[in-house]
Formats: structure tokens, C-alpha cells, sequence
């Protein structure tokens, strides 16, 4: 051992035995199905959600404004209700000059559109990115999980100063 800061070099920090006949090696990983590609799937609703940012003056004093739809958050408010058991094509825009991305707990989203470029692939995703002055275009599968939840941007002052907002699943 070592006094802090001093040289360690030699040190033995463990020592590890191994007995016993060697382990079978792991069975191979099945097949596993193609992702579902939501393209496919008949979109019962459209939404346009945008992203913007501004400045607030209040009383003398100031600071910035993140919304969606112009509003921040509140938590008594469900700003978008939608129906169990149906697809939505949903349009990402953002007004502003710094990139946001969004996070809707319970669904990922399949991203089709991103910066004017159609995605080719099927790409699943938690949280999308919304580059800045920029549109991004997913499809949510609201398979199941009926309530109340919240959807945000994932960078958490923006989220923390208002970008945030209500959905329910009936």
C-alpha cells in the first residue's frame, strides 16, 4: 500500500481463483421478428407539436420562455388527449435557434422524416432529436396503457423552464 499521492505501482489490489470445470458456452440468440413499421398502419390523428423558445419579462425581471404550442407546462392541464389501440402521425417543429429533443414517456416513436429527408429504415426511438429551425416527423403506436402521462424535451433546463406538456390515453 500506499500513502495518498504516493506511487502505487505493484500494488495488488485483488486476486482471483477460478476452479471448477469451464462454463458451456451460451446458446445462440433466436431469430427475432422484424420491428413493426407503423408506415404500414392505417394513422387515425394528426398533431403538430412546436417547439419554441422567447424571453419574458415579468415585474422587472426577465429570463427565458420554453413552450410547446406556446404554453408551458402545467401540470392540471392535459394538452393532447389520444385514443388506446390507434397510430398518430405526429409533426415535430421547431421555431427556434437552438436544437431540442423530444421524450414521450410509455411509446416510442418510429421516426419517418428528419430535416427533409425521408428515414428509410425502421428506426425506433425513445427521445428524437428536433434540430434547430428545423421539422421532424414520427408515428406512436398507442398500443395500450391507458392514463395520463407527460411528453418533453430531454434537455433539462428547457424542460425545467416550461417544455413540457400533458397526454392522456383513454
Amino acid at each position: 500500500p500506499s500513502s495518498p499521492g504516493g506511487d502505487a505501482t505493484g500494488t495488488v489490489l485483488a486476486t482471483v481463483e477460478v476452479a471448477g470445470a469451464a462454463a458451456s458456452p451460451p446458446a445462440p440468440v433466436p431469430p427475432q421478428p422484424s420491428p413493426r413499421d407503423l408506415r404500414r398502419e392505417t394513422v387515425a390523428a394528426t398533431r403538430t407539436f412546436t417547439f419554441g423558445v422567447g424571453m419574458v419579462m415579468a415585474m422587472g425581471a426577465g429570463g427565458m420562455r420554453f413552450t410547446i404550442d406556446g404554453r408551458e407546462y402545467d401540470p392540471d392541464r392535459t394538452d393532447h388527449t389520444v385514443r388506446v389501440g390507434t397510430v398518430e402521425e405526429w409533426t415535430l417543429v421547431n421555431d427556434s435557434p437552438m436544437e431540442h429533443s423530444l421524450h414521450l414517456h410509455v411509446w416510442p416513436m418510429q421516426l419517418l422524416r428528419t430535416g427533409g429527408r425521408e428515414v428509410t429504415e425502421i428506426a425506433w426511438q425513445d427521445v428524437v432529436n428536433i434540430p434547430a429551425r428545423n421539422r421532424v416527423t414520427v408515428r406512436v403506436a398507442f398500443d395500450d396503457y391507458p392514463g395520463r402521462t407527460v411528453y418533453h424535451c430531454h434537455i433539462l433546463d428547457h424542460e425545467d423552464l416550461g417544455m413540457m406538456g400533458v397526454i392522456e390515453a383513454r
